[in-house]
C-alpha cells in the first residue's frame, strides 16, 4: 500500500471538507456548511449530542454516504472520484459503534478478512492477524468465535480488524463505548502507538472524556454546525507525534 512520505516517514491521509451539506428526505437537514481540516497524522475527536450529524459526516468522508452539497477531499481528491473498493482497501479503515464482526468465524479470522486481497500468504495473514490481536490484549482469543466474545471484547476484535491493512485514515465511531475505562486506555494506547508508527490519521466520533483528552482536538457538532477547535492533547504523551502545525478548525 502506497502513503504519502516526509523525509522517508510514511503519512496519514490529508482531510479537507469544504462547506459541506447533507440533506436527507423530508427534509431533514443533517449538515449545515461543514468546513475542516484534519492534517496528516492528527488525532480528531468529534463530539456533539444524539442527532447532531457526528456520524453522517464521518460516513461521507468514509466514503458511505455523500454530501448533498460541498466537497470532502482526501490528499487532495475528492472522496467520490476514488474507486470505492480501492479507497476501502488502501485508504480508510473503520471502527463502527456497532462489532460488525461474522459471528461464526474467530476472531483471528475475522481480522484476516481486509487481507484476504492482498498479496500476503495465509500464513502472514495469520502471522499479522495475531500480532494484532495482541496488540489489543487477545491474543488469548484467538481461537475463540466471535458470538462467543463479550461485546468489549469484540469492539478490540473490530479495532484489530481496521488496522489489518495499515489505512492512513481511521474513521471511528464510538470505538470505546463499551468499554472499560482500562480497556478504553488500552485502545488509545494502541491507537497512539499506530500513529506513531505510520503517521496514521484518526477522526473519532466520541462522548469519552479520555478519548477527547488524548486527541489533540475536539470539534463540536450542534444541529450539523461545527463549533471551533479545542487542543486537548498533553504534552507528555509518549505515543503521540508532534501535534500538527494547523490547528483551525474551520478551514
Amino acid at each position: 500500500m502506497s502513503s504519502n512520505e516526509d523525509s522517508g516517514r510514511p503519512r496519514g491521509a490529508r482531510v479537507e471538507a469544504r462547506d459541506v451539506g447533507r440533506v436527507y428526505p423530508g427534509p431533514i437537514v443533517a449538515l449545515t456548511g461543514v468546513s475542516l481540516t484534519i492534517e496528516p497524522g492528527e488525532l480528531l475527536a468529534l463530539t456533539g449530542p444524539s442527532g447532531s450529524g457526528k456520524t453522517t459526516l464521518l460516513s461521507i468522508i468514509g466514503g458511505l454516504d455523500r454530501a448533498t452539497s460541498g466537497v470532502v477531499e482526501v490528499d487532495g481528491r475528492p472522496v467520490e472520484t476514488w474507486p470505492q473498493d480501492r479507497y476501502h482497501r488502501e485508504v480508510v479503515g473503520f471502527v463502527f459503534q456497532h462489532h460488525y464482526l461474522i459471528p461464526h468465524l474467530t476472531a483471528r479470522v475475522n481480522v484476516e478478512i481486509p487481507l484476504l486481497e492482498t498479496r500476503l500468504s495465509s500464513g502472514e495473514r495469520r502471522e499479522r492477524a495475531e500480532a494484532l490481536l495482541e496488540s489489543v490484549g487477545l491474543a488469548h482469543r484467538r481461537n475463540s468465535l466471535a458470538a462467543h466474545l463479550s461485546g468489549g471484547e469484540r469492539q478490540r476484535v473490530a479495532i484489530a480488524r481496521a488496522m489489518a491493512n495499515e489505512p492512513r485514515l481511521l474513521l471511528a465511531d464510538e470505538p470505546t463505548g463499551s468499554l472499560s475505562e482500562e480497556d478504553t486506555d488500552r485502545v488509545l494506547q494502541l491507537l497512539g502507538e499506530a500513529r506513531e508508527r505510520t503517521g496514521l490519521t484518526i477522526m473519532v466520533v466520541s462522548h469519552s472524556r479520555q478519548v477527547v483528552d488524548f486527541a489533540d482536538r475536539s470539534l463540536h457538532l450542534r444541529d450539523g454546525r461545527l463549533s471551533p477547535a479545542m487542543s486537548r492533547r498533553s504534552q507528555t504523551n509518549p505515543t503521540s507525534p508532534p501535534t500538527p502545525g494547523t490547528q483551525n478548525a474551520i478551514a
